[in-house]
């Protein structure tokens, strides 16, 4: 029997294949579940640190909120001095200072969620220098003055002496009370409700931190301005807060152990979801809760009736003392605890550094707490720990079916693949021997005893039988038509190039005749085809003096790089790269043609622009606010020395109008300033959903009475339906009276204001395509195309009234609203600005508010 080259194959590949394949699956599958087991731990502890300091992280996240919004009450109680004792002012100023908070209200087993704009203080108030008020705004209400508060005094918040605490301090002190208000119970806050998450209608807790500063006329003491800030802005920096993700909920659930907490520097609660929990006074003896009283024990607590004191609480967690005392010493950190209800918590810390009021002898505000119940926060590590475990068993279940699958394929596969060897030979040999037999008797000395020994003999024989010549002449044939086809497939691809690519391509040969252009140049230059092709190139651009001279070089053998020209043609300028290469035909160096490659970069260089400008927006800002801060001053201190100058030269009137004109000049510089301020250092934006159309109306109405007395016609065309979008009013506004007054000073002597809006479909400015377009034209003398490209940028005028920065701050404020704004213009046809805004589903996905 015969050992054929089919078994010799298969075994051969079998034992060359499996034998490897098995050792390397043993060692893989121990090596596997050995990495698994070390890769679970190490995964599981890192994502256990990951979460705890994820948690820190956000806890001195808030800490640094709050230090900022402590900041932002400083100036404005530095604001409210410079304001005039008046009380219609002052309620301007509260009307001005307002937040949104997020509550629950309703009914008992009907509870709803409920935005609202709330003033940012609860009561401003001016006491003179005897202690006096005489100006008391509360509850965004004016109420009448007489009030004393020269002396300790009980208010609606509590026990306050702060006329006497702010009137003995230099100017430019503050001070700054600790959280007053009375002490809300367990019961009145709960009002019958099982628990706290679902308590409404209850007892508010109605607290002040009260900031006060002395006010100085000429050197001298004029009284005490101060403002008490409501306590339900500082509960809008916890209440909402989750430790894990970023979602928000109106009110956190207690027993769940998900939710942060504020504390102060004598370690007393000041934001919670348990009202009963914060610090107050006693109602009945109008005196702080004493936590050093026997009353302070553990079964009050439980009972609500005494508020929470971090530093004396071990009867709850000795913990609490330890995150008390580190804050106090500026650390921040995590812990465990347990809550009231005895509830274990894993606790994050973080200081809110202070300086000022009663807190200056601690250096701290307090301390932001952010807790998560301890088996909530390890059952998400646990899950994601079981979950890798089940992915390591199941990738051994699958190593292991793949060696098995593997094997299989392996042996099936050498089969086939041995019978494709072994059985096109046998069959050949039969073909041979049928061809050959009878006409060659040669014998080819192969002794290998299988089918390779026939294979060997037969081929030599029919080699000798082979019409050569006829075989020779079927293969030129097949490779020259080939050969063909593949020369006119290349031609055809590279007309295809030639005519779809996006630039612009020009083919010029060694006579310097354009033989050929593509559809691109034309757009691109402006120039015909057929004023191109068959023209010389010094003929075709004699337009393009650069252009000649690049090709020139290029012809003359030099090695150039591209170069960027600026293209002077009919509509807006337009800027391409020129990148040019010899192709030498034959041998003969004067056999060499040129291929000039054009791109439109206009859109590039535009880009460029737009960046450079926005950096010299950024350094001019923090410049004009420097000069601007170092300029005030001194021209304050001029304006008044002259004031005063001119009421002490009643008997010399020259010298006195001398005087008036020097003051009116000042006051122009100081507008300028107050310009270079508002433009350095735009307030924070406060957006709503705004119908566009009604905030144009609003800001219209500001200028008829110009327009009437210019004689300016006002023209106004507003689309219909149109949606709402998200936008700050009133920097929609202050945006479009720039434009408005632009348009108004190119037309003294009267002329035409065209207001129109349009919804917009097929916008290429957004990606959805859809838009609302406002566009604002007059009949003034237009704006010069070289003044074009910078008419946005700061102090850019050509009025001598002008500051140069209304429209850069129109511009700042058009892209804050994620929209652009356009100017078209012909000298003496007038001008006209474009708008565009996305519609609100693209605005809301951008969230420009927040």
């Amino acid at each position: 029997m015969r050992f054929s080259i089919l078994k010799k194959f298969l075994l051969a590949f079998l034992i060359i294949s499996l034998s490897p394949l098995l050792v390397l699956s043993y060692y893989a599958r121990e090596t596997l579940i050995y990495v698994g087991h070390e890769t679970v731990e190490s995964t599981k502890k890192a994502l256990l640190e990951n979460a705890a300091s994820l948690i820190e992280a956000r806890a001195r996240g808030i800490a640094r909120q709050i230090e900022l919004f402590l900041q932002l009450c400083h100036d404005d109680l530095y604001a409210l001095t410079l304001i005039e004792f008046d009380p219609g002012l002052y309620l301007d100023f509260s009307n001005g200072h307002k937040r949104q908070i997020w509550i629950q209200q309703g009914q008992p087993g009907h509870i709803t969620e409920a935005r609202m704009m709330i003033p940012l203080y609860r009561e401003i108030t001016y006491a003179d220098t005897e202690g006096v008020e005489k100006i008391r705004i509360l509850e965004n209400k004016i109420f009448p003055g007489g009030r004393h508060v020269s002396l300790p005094f009980w208010g609606s918040f509590g026990r306050e002496d702060y006329f006497n605490n702010a009137k003995n301090l230099p100017e430019g002190e503050i001070y700054v009370s600790h959280l007053m208000g009375v002490h809300v119970q367990k019961e009145e806050q709960l009002n019958g409700a099982e628990n706290v998450e679902t308590a409404v209608g209850g007892v508010p807790y109605k607290g002040i931190i009260r900031f006060a500063s002395p006010i100085f006329k000429n050197g001298r003491f004029a009284g005490v301005v101060s403002l008490a800030l409501d306590h339900r802005h500082l509960m809008e920096y916890t209440q909402h807060v989750l430790p894990v993700g970023d979602r928000e909920v109106v009110f956190p659930s207690y027993n769940s152990g998900n939710y942060a907490f504020l504390f102060d520097d004598q370690g007393w609660i000041i934001t919670h979801p348990k009202l009963w929990d914060i610090r107050g006074y006693d109602s009945s003896t109008r005196q702080l809760i004493d936590p050093l009283s026997p009353e302070y024990n553990a079964q009050a607590m439980q009972k609500g009736l005494i508020p929470f004191n971090l530093f004396h609480v071990p009867f709850i967690h000795k913990n609490y003392r330890k995150i008390a005392l580190d804050v106090l010493s500026g650390k921040s950190g995590i812990t465990t605890t347990s809550s009231v209800g005895s509830v274990p918590r894993v606790m994050a810390y973080a200081p809110i550094k202070y300086n000022s009021g009663e807190f200056k002898q601690t250096g701290f505000f307090g301390g932001v707490t952010l807790g998560a119940r301890t088996d909530t926060f390890e059952s998400s590590v646990d899950e994601t720990a079981s979950y890798l475990r089940d992915i390591i068993k199941q990738t051994v279940r699958h190593f292991i079916f793949i060696i098995i699958a593997t094997a299989f394929m392996v042996g099936t596969f050498a089969i086939i693949l041995a019978r494709s060897f072994s059985q096109p030979i046998r069959l050949l040999s039969d073909k041979v021997k049928a061809v050959s037999s009878g006409h060659f008797d040669v014998s080819v000395p192969i002794y290998s005893g299988d089918e390779l020994e026939s294979l060997g003999a037969n081929f030599q024989e029919m080699g000798h039988q082979l019409e050569k010549h006829r075989q020779r002449l079927v293969t030129s044939l097949k490779e020259l038509e080939l050969s063909r086809k593949e020369a006119v497939k290349e031609r055809d691809f590279i007309k295809i190039i030639f005519s779809n690519v996006a630039s612009g391509l020009i083919v010029i040969d060694q006579y310097g005749i354009i033989s050929q252009v593509n559809h691109n140049t034309e757009r691109i230059l402006n120039i015909l085809s057929q004023d191109m092709e068959g023209c010389s190139f010094q003929q075709a651009f004699v337009s393009y003096p650069e252009l000649i001279d690049y090709i020139i070089k290029a012809f003359e053998g030099h090695k150039i790089q591209s170069i960027d020209l600026e293209l002077k043609v009919a509509g807006p300028r337009k800027y391409i790269e020129i990148t040019a290469s010899t192709i030498q035909e034959s041998y003969l160096p004067q056999d060499r043609c040129v291929l000039v490659l054009i791109r439109d970069i206009t859109r590039r260089k535009k880009m460029e622009r737009y960046l450079s400008r926005s950096d010299r927006l950024v350094s001019l800002g923090t410049l004009a606010a420097g000069v601007a801060h170092e300029i005030r001053n001194p021209l304050t201190g001029i304006s008044l020395l002259l004031d005063d100058l001119h009421d002490h030269m009643t008997g010399h009137p020259d010298e006195q109008l001398l005087m008036q004109k020097s003051l009116e000049e000042i006051e122009k510089l100081e507008k300028i300033v107050t310009g270079l301020l508002e433009f350095a250092s735009q307030p924070a934006a406060s957006y709503s959903m705004a119908d566009l159309n009604q905030v144009i109306e609003d800001t219209v109405f500001l200028i008829k009475k110009q327009c009437n007395r210019q004689r300016v016609m006002l023209f106004r065309n507003t689309a219909d339906h149109v949606p709402a979008i998200l936008m700050d009013q009133e920097k929609m506004k202050q945006a479009l009276l720039n434009i408005f007054l632009n348009a108004l000073n190119v037309m003294p002597d009267g002329g035409e204001l065209h207001i129109d809006t349009y919804l917009q479909d097929n916008l290429e400015l957004f990606s959805s395509g859809k838009g609302i377009e406002i566009r604002i034209c007059d009949t003034g003398p237009g704006v010069n195309p070289d003044d074009m490209d910078y008419i946005f940028d700061p102090f850019f005028t050509k009025t001598p009234k002008g500051s140069g920065l209304g429209l850069s701050i129109t511009h700042t404020i058009i892209e804050e609203h994620r929209g652009k704004i356009v100017v078209d213009s012909k000298l003496g046809r007038g001008a006209c600005f474009k708008i565009f805004f996305p519609l609100n589903e693209e605005v809301n996905a951008e969230n420009p508010g927040s």
